[in-house]
């Protein structure tokens, strides 16, 4: 067996599909969305036997003089990591991309695997993503729900707000109430051609959704479909729209929207046990699953911690919410491409 860098997905994208349909951000547009919008050189494995693939794991060499440097499978979103056909090719991956690790001269190797797998690298499971299991109607799943809940939408469904599916036409709108919503968290922004690409390179898969109050766009999602899955990366509101539980309505049209579709569950992303968007998804009757992400950390080296719930940036996050929305715009695109 040997591991090689691969150039072209062809021969990647057959044995993805083949192997695990469900792993929708092990395919190769995943490595052309992340390089044509951030720059970063993507290192793509694969074991091979006879010249057939056995597995693969992606990579995206990350350079940042603030962070430090890493390679991440994948940056930008939940999952990654290995897949192989058995215990020997995982084991051939992991120890390339540590020899690798070292030539680059990355501080670590982080694996966003999502299923637990044996590995001597050291995990964490610190998040969880909430999965909601969808019946054949959405009359069914709106009478699962408690009855405070039911209550609740019937009333707040009364003020008419309008729901909007589109594509790439959908983004302007879509961009605008996301990046209002991540300075006023404190966070820097993805640039608008994050979301661009994903939308020209698989606009089949893309849903965004827009909800209106009136002839103002209030909350927007962005949401993308895989196998039997409608997962929802990315949700924004604006303040204003929230005292009309503008978000209550957003989730459940996009849960509603799954089910006639056909979706067996929709993906309502990561969140921390225990904050405000966890308790928040947790009304809406959702399996939680651990994700599971994996370590191999350089000598001397710690391990990272970028989130956002690091007490070392309260401070930058608290003069973040402080900056004017034009200049928060502008630095945060370029400021994120560092932060996977």
């Amino acid at each position: 067996m040997t591991v090689e860098v691969l150039r072209t997905g062809e021969r990647w994208d057959a044995y993805v599909t083949a192997a695990a349909p469900d792993r929708l951000y092990h395919l190769w547009v995943w490595r052309e969305v992340i390089e044509e919008t951030f720059g970063h050189r993507p290192y793509y494995l694969a074991a091979l036997v006879d010249g057939n693939i056995r597995g693969v794991l992606p990579l995206i060499f990350i350079r940042s003089r603030i962070f430090g440097n890493a390679l991440v499978s994948i940056p930008f979103f939940s999952y990654g990591g290995v897949l192989a056909d058995n215990a020997q090719a995982s084991e051939e991956l992991l120890a390339y991309a540590a020899k690798l690790g070292t030539e680059l001269g990355v501080e670590h190797v982080e694996l966003r695997q999502g299923d637990a797998c044996a590995t001597a690298w050291t995990g964490i499971a610190s998040k969880v993503t909430m999965e909601v299991p969808l019946p054949a109607t959405a009359d069914e799943y709106f009478n699962s729900l408690s009855t405070s809940r039911r209550k609740r939408l019937r009333y707040i469904l009364k003020n008419q707000f309008r729901a909007e599916w589109g594509g790439l036409e959908s983004l302007a709108t879509f961009y605008r109430i996301f990046a209002t919503n991540m300075r006023n968290l404190g966070t820097p922004v993805y640039p608008r051609e994050f979301f661009a690409n994903q939308l020209r390179r698989m606009p089949e898969r893309i849903r965004v959704l827009t909800l209106h109050d009136g002839a103002q766009p209030v909350a927007a999602a962005f949401l993308t479909a895989h196998g039997a899955t409608l997962e929802l990366p990315w949700a924004a509101s604006i303040p204003a729209s929230r005292k009309k539980e503008a978000p209550m309505v957003m989730y459940w049209m996009i849960i509603q929207r799954a089910i006639e579709e056909g979706f067996r569950q929709v993906d309502l992303g990561r969140c921390t046990p225990g904050g405000g968007n966890y308790e928040f998804k947790r009304h809406w009757k959702p399996v939680e699953r651990p994700l599971h992400w994996y370590y191999w950390l350089a000598p001397g080296a710690s391990m990272p911690n970028l989130h956002a719930d690091n007490p070392k940036f309260k401070l930058a996050t608290e003069l973040w919410k402080r900056l004017p929305l034009v200049i928060a715009n502008g630095l945060g695109p370029r400021l994120v491409r560092s932060i996977p």
